[in-house]
């Protein structure tokens, strides 16, 4: 039986505010249609161009107070001339984080390579987020899913204790160990954005899906701290979902935690964020 006490929690999980830490928010027209049906905050991470021109994607992120910007690091090009190139940028371009496309492209979090990344993001206060596990649907992609196994992104993390690193995707479909990697990483979190892209069997049966993350989410303690909401909201790629990660969030977490997952820990994992909004 709910209890008046519970009862009252659960209005206050309707109506916490939100922080969408991934989403695919473009273009101005995106940008209507996702305000049009959500009013929070939203991180827009920018694509390279090989995967998907996103020429619009900065001056979107500047005409809504709502929207921050997670630079793309492109590792089909030099990486020193991005960095270069990003850091005056990061105020007047509302940059809070960086974002890496592992498996659409070649290579791993724990590559020599990635050290100036992480340095960069050490100096900025930025936060790291790589694309792991599967691809979209309609996409370009090297498919290089070994290289962006969670296992070589703790190993970085490990080197890199003082930057923040979000596994997006739960490190689809390898949950349970991405899990596992979560609870014994601080400067760790995850979501599981995009899961429910048109097409994929987790569109084709949301309740199934959301018993698999329950299942590897609850498998650890204290995942409500480690958790984020994130979307991949992007109609362009058939990834228009929103209310499904409501009921994905509610049904996993006490109601308590919600709040947590909603807003808090957004907060917590991209600490520049707080510059803008606190």
């Amino acid at each position: 039986m709910t209890s008046i006490y519970d009862t009252q929690e659960l209005i206050s999980a309707k109506t916490v505010p939100k922080i969408d830490c991934h989403t695919h928010i473009v273009t101005a027209a995106i940008r209507d249609e996702y305000f049009s049906r959500t009013d929070g905050l939203a991180l827009v991470m920018q694509m390279p161009d090989s995967i998907m021109k996103n020429p619009d994607c900065v001056a979107t992120v500047l005409s809504d107070p709502r929207l921050f910007l997670c630079a793309a690091i492109d590792l089909k090009a030099p990486i020193a001339p991005q960095l270069n190139a990003i850091a005056p940028k990061i105020e007047a371009h509302k940059i809070v984080g960086l974002k890496i496309y592992l498996t659409y492209q070649r290579g791993r979090a724990d590559d020599e390579k990635m050290t100036p990344v992480y340095d960069f993001a050490r100096r900025h206060r930025l936060t790291v987020t790589f694309h792991t596990g599967l691809c979209s649907l309609v996409l370009p992609t090297d498919n290089d899913m070994a290289g962006s196994d969670a296992r070589h992104i703790e190993r970085a993390a490990q080197k890199y204790p003082d930057v923040n690193f979000v596994i997006a995707h739960l490190d689809d479909p390898r949950f349970r160990p991405c899990v596992e990697i979560l609870a014994r990483n601080d400067n760790l979190y995850s979501d599981v954005s995009g899961a429910y892209e048109t097409g994929t069997k987790e569109g084709n049966d949301v309740d199934g899906a959301i018993e698999i993350f329950k299942d590897a989410i609850l498998s650890q303690p204290g995942m409500e701290k480690k958790i984020l909401y994130g979307t991949d909201f992007c109609p362009l790629l058939n990834m228009g979902q929103l209310d499904e990660y409501d009921t994905t969030i509610e049904r996993i977490f006490r109601p308590r935690d919600v709040r947590a997952v909603y807003f808090d820990n957004c907060l917590r994992a991209f600490p520049r964020l707080s510059d803008y909004i606190i």
